[in-house]
């Protein structure tokens, strides 16, 4: 049960309540709409939270009967029920049998024109384009930013750094040698995106000039690399997809780190894991495997949201999504990658020696990815590798926010932060796909319509065709 109430601005004010009931399958629009309406603009108001179990993301544990206090679109208190006062004129949710998260993030997006709606339904409040058409994306930020467009806070790369140990792109990315590196990602700086991205394309020596650059911008670097110990000793900090891990040993083995008959992540021996875990969790490396695109289809998780998809595209609100698009969610997963049990080995040793594991999806790199959706299932994927539910949701908030620089606004509920949270039915904490039972989402301290409108069309077209991610 969600019940709202407002307090009296002054003794003796008659006291306005509504009660709303969410049954599981039901439709979340009627709640929104009172929400909506009771609160007004979220600036002027004061917004409490009360009776729900707190998750906040930082890892501590769950607080049952919570009381969030949120002034403005900031989080002003965290407690327990009896702990807080709340200030005349407060807008009261009571959210008894809920569990309240922080807005999940999805760090790893390639937004294509037709997704943003598909977030916000889904919990998810922030994404982060990491490879796109700058100016597009740049555009897309500040939409989202205006309200012109509906949908999650937006972090933009712009279109990623690509290099001479791959084919030539046309997007303006390409850097023949290091001078020409620095320069592009200044030109980027100075367009005004958060965080840079690099390909596999680039040589080493490219991508120090990145990572130095970078630096002097206050701009994280993000990607995929061609090693990742050779990355992490310039200073990179992000392991994008588990194929780099492998190269990496298969190279100190004087090993092919591309071998043909095999991928490089079945290649490799799990023996040779435990150094190079410790050097990388002594050097913070946040690690994105990306489960569901490479992983799921040798697993019965790709089964389970199949099954949902098929449902999702019988929705007819969601005639925005195009046709060939919504077929590939329900199209099998063909042939599995060889190599997931010594990725799952590599994962669960990482997340127990105090490695920071993502949860992020590459939505945008193949449209087999739901929006929104696979979020979930890759929580799911990693507790079913034998990582806590607890920092499966932290690689979905408070990690996610830290890779992206983002961590003083946004990941945790805790006093400071920006006002997001994703209202859930359920325990995540013994059953992690709870996650997908979102009940209510709240961004900036605003409670979200997250209804699909089936006319819905980018108002801004995608101008270029951003070249797709090398994932290999």
């Amino acid at each position: 049960m969600i019940t709202i109430r407002q307090y009296p601005q002054a003794q003796g004010s008659r006291k306005w309540e509504a009660t709303v009931k969410r049954w599981i399958g039901a439709t979340i629009l009627p709640v929104l709409l009172v929400l909506l309406g009771a609160f007004g603009a979220a600036q002027d108001r004061t917004l409490v939270l009360e009776g729900a179990t707190l998750i906040d993301g930082t890892g501590r544990s769950p607080v049952p009967d919570a009381v969030v206090v949120v002034e403005g679109t900031r989080i002003k208190a965290v407690g327990t029920s009896g702990q807080l006062s709340y200030p005349p004129g407060a807008t009261v949710i009571r959210l008894e049998g809920r569990t309240i998260l922080p807005g999940l993030i999805d760090g790893h997006v390639h937004l294509r024109e037709y997704q943003l709606p598909m977030f916000l339904p889904y919990g998810v409040t922030t994404i982060a384009d990491i490879h796109n058409d700058t100016a597009w994306s740049i555009a897309q930020r500040e939409a989202l930013e205006s309200g012109r467009i509906k949908g999650p806070r937006m972090f933009v790369s712009g279109a990623r750094v690509t290099g001479p140990l791959g084919p030539q792109t046309s997007d303006g990315s390409y850097v023949r040698d290091v001078a020409e590196a620095r320069a592009y990602v200044r030109s980027l700086a100075k367009a005004g995106v958060d965080h840079i991205k690099v390909d596999l394309t680039i040589t080493d020596d490219e991508l120090r000039a990145v990572i130095e650059e970078g630096n002097a911008a206050g701009l994280k670097v993000l990607g995929h690399t061609q090693n990742i110990r050779k990355a992490v000793e310039m200073g990179f900090k992000h392991m994008e997809h588990m194929d780099t891990m492998a190269r990496a040993l298969l190279e100190q083995e004087g090993k092919d780190p591309r071998p043909t008959a095999t991928t490089p992540e079945a290649a490799v021996d799990p023996k040779l894991f435990p150094p190079l875990i410790d050097y990388m969790v002594k050097q913070g490396v946040y690690v994105n495997p990306t489960l569901v695109l490479s992983w799921a289809g040798g697993t019965e998780r790709w089964r389970d949201q199949v099954a949902l998809a098929t449902e999702l595209v019988k929705d007819p609100n969601l005639a925005f999504v195009p046709a060939d698009v919504k077929a590939t969610w329900v199209r099998e997963p063909g042939r599995a990658r060889a190599g997931y049990a010594n990725v799952a080995e590599f994962l669960k040793k990482y997340s127990e020696a105090g490695g920071k594991v993502l949860a992020a999806t590459d939505t945008g790199c193949c449209t087999q990815i739901i929006p929104g959706l696979s979020l979930h299932y890759e929580m799911q994927m990693l507790t079913d590798m034998g990582i806590p539910p607890m920092k499966a949701i932290q690689g979905a908030t408070l990690w996610a926010a830290e890779v992206l620089g983002q961590q003083k606004d946004l990941g945790s509920i805790e006093p400071g932060k920006l006002a997001d949270f994703t209202v859930i039915e359920g325990n995540p904490l013994a059953d992690i796909g709870a996650t997908k039972n979102v009940r209510m989402v709240i961004k900036n301290a605003q409670v979200m319509d997250t209804s699909y409108d089936p006319k819905w069309v980018n108002p801004i077209p995608r101008r270029v065709a951003a070249a797709p991610q090398t994932t290999r």
